[in-house]
């Protein structure tokens, strides 16, 4: 095993590499220029590809051939034009580019078979697969992907002064050219641990660029040129301003680094707008940046205190702000952070090269197989492969170790404590660098090992047991892991829940099961049981839908994004597939976010697998569809209790939902299954965000309205259920499975969540007064009067009157409930026709 060592940041402005070197990080520089920083721009010229600075310059020749910014755009369908080479690419493509750039800054000769590569910690599962798919591309065999924050926290903690106090909370705010995390970290002793944290992957200096084109170069134009239409034309992909929109964008950024330490610039260029040519210089003062970064600034600010919030603490349990990326240079940001946050700023690691450090930091702790030891590890599995057919007894021991996992000591202690035939048996403990080898020594009841530690890393041993042939008992193996002097991270937070989608059968829809909850320490595995909520017979186009999200555990399916689905058919089954019969469901989620599943059918005792990535983003149609009609119908129920409340505003905006969503519509139910265009992917997101909007819509007032709702329709329940003449016991504990989850779902503030319960009750208020008898007398007599068209059997219903009559009459209340009930399956109803043709995932 040899350690990785490597690190790269993989940034959206700018990106770095770096490696652990005895004891200490360092940064490569470009052998051209010497600079550390490579400039995360691709541009393609007649005959070559340029990466970085070069190709930088570029944005003002060529801007159509030059393209930057994409790491916004990793886990998209998004494509970019190449006029010069005639041909769409992807920002898996460029990363892959600026990867294999990087590797060119090492001057040791070395090649790299692995690395560690930085992510944003609100990367969702589809952005890290697509980084670990560009990581690949570039040639790097073994890929370890690290959260930015928690290499900035490495790298800070891994240089901080020995006579400080480091124990505490602290935070890091890491603003860089594109996106924004802010981590909540707590410091022991030796280690560090993720407790929270909040991000946005669309909020960095590249916004602050888009804010002075906006805010202060376009008006500037308008008001020179008097093209009204100016503004929106200018943002148009392959408009007729596209050259002139790169070239300002990187006038703009020249002009954001210069106010850093200036207070006023002018921005200068020429350009021929409707066949006039135009010079223009438009200055740009610090006062008015200041004016157009706040909004920005402010929503950092506002996740610095949701992170605060969530954990119940307060400015003053925060023992220092740790400013990383190059966007905090910003002074406004700075001034911000210290009036509004009150947390005194740390400017000690350095914004730029922190985040690469540190994962050099974390590369020295991980291992890797080398090429070169791929051969040897063959030639081992043949001979494991033969000695596997020999048949072995295994030996009645148990072994037990004791250590300490991090230690400031040149060598740590190893107690091994042995239970049963340890006579004549041995242990040998060698260092994974080779440094150390225990050789042969012989096992007793207790044994007290020293194992020497390399400075400042993890050093990984592997402790192995022999017979008395030294014939290795492999069942008896294991790993240890101590770090010296170094702080280490205890584990990558999950940063967002991944669930399950199962069957809400009583409500005719589905709902989600979290699996995995939002900041389980990586990496993660369970095991789950469900029952199969309906018949799926063998050969049949019915199936079962094991689908797999990400997101919040309180919303609705539709708000998560699908990260792995498995669909089994009938097709599939050796036999058909009993509803209530079990299956039994395996994921494996790893430190760098691929997600492992197994699925096992009990009644079929069949077995099916599959490791999700980027290339396998899959999406069912029949329950895309059946989302779709969820949605829409949840949306025409809320614009109708919108337009009762006279809630004008929200009903507006309720509809411009239901209009977007309602434009892919045609193509959703058009669209065939064997279809290999990218139209489905285009339609799932879609009703993604429309979902994710709709669970938003009247902000903090609708989810107080909602809450206010639901404690009014308990109290009117529980009114009604004391009234009631049959099955009262039956609605008292429906009445207390909604009242065990009103905690969750009301700290949830999640619109679609309380909406349900709000719906759940109403449904059992309904079922309450139907087992009452002067409802249900009020009712029949209504019903009595209706003409012969409201029955199917008109018939039927005139002598299921006549019973009910007579019951009534009386006063035999149980068969008059009965055949009112009856009465009512013969009515003519509009019922729901989502309810009628619910499928769901036939997992209950």
């Amino acid at each position: 095993m040899k350690p990785v060592n490597f690190g790269i940041d993989l940034g959206t402005t700018n990106s770095l590499i770096a490696k652990y070197d005895g004891n200490k990080v360092v940064v490569f520089k470009n052998p051209v220029g010497q600079k550390e920083t490579l400039a995360s721009v691709v541009a393609y010229r007649p005959e070559r590809i340029l990466v970085g600075d070069k190709a930088r310059e570029y944005l003002t020749k060529d801007p159509v051939n030059v393209f930057g910014n994409f790491k916004r755009k990793m886990g998209t369908d998004e494509r970019y034009y190449v006029v010069n080479i005639d041909d769409n690419i992807t920002p898996v493509q460029l990363s892959e580019l600026v990867l294999k750039e990087l590797k060119n800054f090492i001057y040791t000769g070395e090649t790299p078979e692995a690395c560690v590569i930085t992510i944003p910690a609100s990367f969702d599962t589809m952005q890290s697969n697509a980084t670990l798919k560009a990581g690949q591309a570039a040639g790097f065999k073994e890929i370890f992907l690290l959260q930015e924050p928690i290499a900035a926290s490495l790298a800070f903690f891994n240089q901080f002064p020995e006579d400080l106090q480091k124990d505490g909370y602290w935070l890091v705010y890491d603003l860089g050219g594109g996106t924004f995390d802010a981590a909540l970290v707590q410091a022991t002793d030796q280690e560090l641990k993720i407790v929270d944290h909040e991000g946005n992957n669309f909020l960095g200096g590249a916004d602050f660029d888009f804010a002075i084109i906006e805010k202060i170069i376009v008006p500037e134009i308008i008001l020179r040129t008097g093209i009204e239409d100016f503004e929106e034309e200018f943002r148009v992909k392959h408009g007729k301003y596209e050259k002139l929109y790169y070239e300002i964008l990187y006038y703009a950024e020249e002009a954001k680094k210069e106010l850093s330490y200036s207070k006023s610039v002018f921005v200068e260029f020429s350009a021929e707008l409707n066949n006039k040519r135009y010079e223009f210089s438009i200055p740009i003062t610090r006062e008015k940046t200041d004016e157009i970064f706040l909004p920005l600034i402010n929503e950092t600010v506002r996740l610095v205190k949701n992170v605060l919030e969530n954990n119940r603490l307060s400015s003053k349990d925060i023992n220092q702000l740790v400013l990383v990326g190059g966007s905090t240079y910003v002074p406004q940001v700075r001034e911000q952070l210290a009036l509004q946050t009150g947390i005194p700023l740390n400017f000690s690691s350095d914004p730029t090269t922190s985040i690469v450090a540190g994962a050099a930091w974390y590369a020295a702790n991980k291992y890797y197989e080398s090429s070169g030891q791929n051969e040897i590890i063959s030639a081992e599995a043949i001979a494991s492969e033969i000695l596997s057919t020999v048949d072995f007894i295994e030996p009645e021991l148990h072994i037990e170790t004791s250590y300490s996992k991090s230690s400031r000591d040149k060598e740590e202690v190893l107690l091994l404590f042995c239970e049963g035939a340890y006579e004549n048996k041995f242990f040998r403990i060698i260092r994974a660098d080779g440094g150390f080898d225990s050789g042969f020594v012989g096992l007793k009841a207790k044994k007290t090992e020293f194992l020497p530690l390399l400075p400042s890393v993890t050093n990984h041993f592997t402790l192995s047991v022999y017979d008395n042939r030294y014939e290795e008992i492999k069942s008896l193996s294991r790993e240890i892991s101590i770090t010296q002097g170094k702080y280490t991270i205890g584990g990558q937070p999950l940063p967002y829940d991944i669930s399950l989608e199962i069957d809400d059968v009583e409500n005719k829809t589905t709902k989600l099961e979290a699996i995995f909850e939002r900041n389980s320490v990586l990496p993660q595995k369970r095991t789950i049981y469900r029952e199969i909520s309906k018949t799926i017979s063998k050969g049949s186009k019915d199936a079962i839908i094991i689908n797999i999200l990400e997101g919040d555990k309180s919303a609705r399916p539709s708000s998560n994004l699908t990260i792995g689905c498995i669909e089994i058919s009938g097709k599939d089954l050796k036999t058909d597939l009993i509803k209530g019969s079990d299956i039994e469901i395996q994921l494996h989620i790893t430190d760098s976010r691929v997600l492992e599943t197994s699925i096992f059918l009990v009644m079929t005792q069949q077995e099916f697998n599959n490791v999700f990535s980027i290339s396998e983003k899959q999406i069912n149609l029949e329950r895309l569809r059946e989302q779709y009609n969820l949605l829409e119908n949840e949306l025409i129920q809320t614009i109708r209790q919108f337009q009762y409340n006279e809630n004008d505003a929200w009903e507006i905006k309720a509809n411009a939902l239901l209009e977007d969503l309602q434009s892919v519509k045609e193509r959703l139910f058009k669209l065939k299954s064997n279809d290999k265009s990218d139209e489905k992917y285009v339609i799932a997101e879609k009703i993604m965000r429309v979902s994710q909007a709709s669970d938003k819509l009247g902000g903090n007032e609708r989810i107080a309205m909602l809450v206010e709702e639901y404690f009014e329709a308990k109290e009117r329940v529980m009114e009604t259920i004391n009234t009631c003449d049959f099955e009262k016991q039956e609605m008292l504990k429906k009445f207390q499975k909604i009242e065990q989850s009103e905690n969750s779902f009301i700290r949830s503030k999640n619109v679609s969540f309380i909406a349900n319960k709000l719906k759940q009750l109403d449904d059992l208020h309904w079922d309450a007064l139907c087992n009452t008898t002067s409802f249900l007398i009020s009712r029949y007599i209504m019903w009595r009067e209706l003409p012969a068209e409201s029955y199917k059997d008109y018939p039927a219903a005139r002598s299921l009157m006549k019973m009910a009559d007579a019951s009534l009459e009386k006063e035999k209340y149980p068969e008059f409930r009965r055949q009112v009930f009856s009465l009512t399956h013969l009515m003519v109803t509009i019922k729901d026709n989502i309810n009628q043709a619910f499928k769901g995932t036939g997992i209950g």
